[in-house]
């Protein structure tokens, strides 16, 4: 801990030296950030420290994806979106609803954290959200921070994805969607939302339906969602807002072969709650209090059947509930944009899997950071001590800076501490063949990062990221006598490499971009390689968009795992999906839109096992109205 402090006193020291340097200096002017403007459109608000801030003086490695984005590659789910995202992996492990995981910069899965309306999705017994079945409709935009974001959010080893959902219309008592969709395999997506502001109150809601068949064997879904959002502004200093979902289905997750019974297949049912209650007052022109509760319940019921007989050989549930709320005190003044924070959850989680059928998880949190902007540059400070009932305590300090020299260029350095809390699967796990352990410690991480993102070529735009993740205490499982296994926290491990990002300006409304990324993920005791990490993967994308009635999205995906070969695992091929999306009516405020999207064009195989293949070429079309 101490070294990591000393070098970031050391880091401390340049910044205020470069400030000092720099001070005189005027910051960019609304004409020199037209491009970059252009480029990120709506997204130069973002939250990573926990407080709006521009992205100008964001110092840590963020990709933003608004609603628009979302809506033009036709996606189902939120794993659907994130399979396009620069430096985020995803294991496609069947069609729309399947189970997915999802990796940041070649992390375990374990240690990507996912927040929606400052809610957890992730399981109290292996830390894995659930994107597979994430609806994206009530998404407003996206926020990935990729690196460790432990200084404001805690146990976030590999990264973090905040979901902020969609607000009330506040400029009409009356407005929405209804979209209805089918493809192949009986695949359907089913959505209807309304949105709108009847004098202090607004709202937003949503219902919506995923079903299919399974476009690879034994992984139909059937789910629902519903959503809700409420905003009162009840003075001019206050405003409370109140927000509520649910989801319910269930799903196939692939089939297997096993000596004995034949050909099993896997599935789950679940069913998932949660809602917020948040108070925003605004004290004085710079200080702002925000104060939010929160409740989440989830409850999965993971099974095996045998396919000739359809019996059912095992089931296991799992419930966990978490209740919790945050405080934050907001100061906005000259150069400052502070924050200090407050964040309190209690878990339990229920399962005949864990020790004594039931165990808790108790933890609270102090948190502070300030962006200090100064001419060209903004440097961040940021600490957080976290206190957990089960694996100890922590501090996560971090340290940005951003510089942007000349116009349309920013220039980011960034060092942080970080920690993932292990699943309570793992400390207090209990079964025929896995023992539990107690004196399971947090895995930590010392990250760097450096980047440039530039806009100075004149039709294009140009982002690159360089980080090293340092992790240690990492947590492996050990095989005991008798055939039992166990979680140990052995060895270290290094993640490093660059990613690439390239989009140019719309000519004759096209856009042309690019994204790679490069991972050497290698075991520091023995210098092998780390396998099943992904090492290299490459998107290329076509946009065009008349913005008047005709929008087209142009997708390729390559990933090239560093996979066991046991795995049998194929991914050579680049798998394409092309969407576009047709007006075809347009009167006063109501507008029709036929779409259509081709999956897998060229029917190509790209999967880490295969025991979970990724779907070939299929089809789907459907109609949305928007009013």
């Amino acid at each position: 801990m101490s070294g990591c402090f000393r070098k970031m006193a050391v880091c401390a020291s340049l910044c205020a030296a470069l400030l000092c340097s720099v001070a005189p200096a005027a910051a960019q002017s609304e004409e020199e950030m037209d491009i970059l403007q252009m480029i990120y459109k709506d997204k130069d608000l973002v939250t990573p420290s926990r407080t709006p801030k521009p992205i100008s003086q964001v110092a840590e490695n963020i990709t933003v994806i608004t609603a628009e984005e979302i809506e033009a590659i036709n996606a189902h789910t939120l794993a659907d979106v994130l399979y396009h995202v620069t430096g985020v992996q995803v294991d496609v492990r069947g069609g729309p609803g399947s189970a997915m995981n999802v990796l940041i910069q070649g992390s375990d899965p374990r240690h990507v954290q996912v927040m929606v309306d400052g809610v957890s999705l992730n399981s109290l017994a292996d830390n894995v959200a659930d994107l597979g079945a994430f609806p994206v409709q009530q998404i407003e935009r996206i926020e990935i921070i990729k690196g460790p974001a432990s200084s404001a959010w805690g146990s976030a080893l590999g990264g973090i994805i905040n979901i902020i959902t969609r607000s009330p219309d506040p400029d009409r008592k009356l407005g929405g969607t209804v979209s209805a969709g089918g493809g192949d395999k009986g695949t359907g997506d089913f959505r209807a939302d309304a949105s709108g502001t009847v004098g202090s109150l607004g709202y937003y809601l949503y219902g919506g339906g995923l079903t299919s068949d399974g476009l690879t064997p034994s992984t139909a879904f059937d789910g629902g969602h519903l959503y809700t959002k409420l905003m009162w502004e009840a003075t001019r200093q206050a405003k409370v807002q109140f927000s509520l979902g649910y989801d319910k289905g269930g799903r196939g997750d692939g089939q297997f072969l096993q000596p004995g019974p034949g050909l099993l297949a896997l599935g789950e049912d679940f069913e998932r709650f949660f809602t917020t209650l948040a108070l925003n007052y605004t004290l004085s022109d710079t200080l702002n209090l925000d104060l939010s509760g929160r409740v989440a319940k989830k409850r999965v019921s993971q099974f095996v059947r045998q396919l000739s007989s359809g019996a059912e050989l095992q089931r296991i549930s799992t419930d966990d509930l978490n209740f919790g709320g945050s405080a934050k005190l907001a100061w906005r003044s000259g150069m400052h944009n502070a924050l200090a924070g407050f964040d309190y959850d209690h878990g339990r989680l229920e399962s005949l899997a864990i020790k004594d059928g039931r165990q808790d998880l108790e933890k609270w949190a102090l948190f502070a950071n300030d962006t200090l902007a100064v001419g060209a540059v903004s440097v961040t400070p940021g600490v957080r001590y976290d206190h957990t009932s089960t694996n100890g305590d922590f501090v996560s300090p971090s340290l940005g800076i951003t510089w942007a020299p000349f116009a349309q260029t920013i220039l980011r350095g960034y060092v942080a501490q970080g920690f993932n809390t292990p699943p309570l699967s793992f400390t207090f796990g209990d079964g025929f063949f896995f023992l539990a352990n107690p004196a399971l410690k947090a895995e930590k991480v010392l990250s760097y990062s450096i980047g440039l993102e530039t806009a100075l070529f004149k039709y294009a735009w140009l982002k690159t990221t360089g980080f090293l993740h340092d992790i240690r205490d990492v947590i492996a499982f050990v095989p005991l006598p008798g055939g039992a296994f166990t979680a140990v926290n052995s060895g270290k491990q290094r993640r490093q490499g660059v990613e690439v990002e390239v989009k140019t300006l719309p000519v004759f409304n096209t856009s042309l971009l690019a994204g790679y990324a490069f991972i050497d993920a290698t075991d520091r005791q023995t210098g092998r390689r780390i396998p099943n990490i992904p090492r290299t993967t490459c998107d290329l994308g076509l946009d065009y968009n008349d913005n008047e009635s005709l929008r087209g999205a142009l997708r390729g995906h390559y990933i090239w795992w560093n996979a066991d070969a046991a795995l049998a695992g194929r991914y050579r091929a680049f798998i394409w999906d092309l969407n576009l999306s047709k007006k075809v009516v347009e009167r006063d405020a109501t507008t029709v839109e036929l779409f259509f999207t081709a999956h897998n064009l060229f029917n190509g195989a790209q999967y880490l096992d295969g025991t979970f293949r990724n779907p070939g070429r299929w089809f789907e079309g459907g109609a949305r109205v928007k009013f």
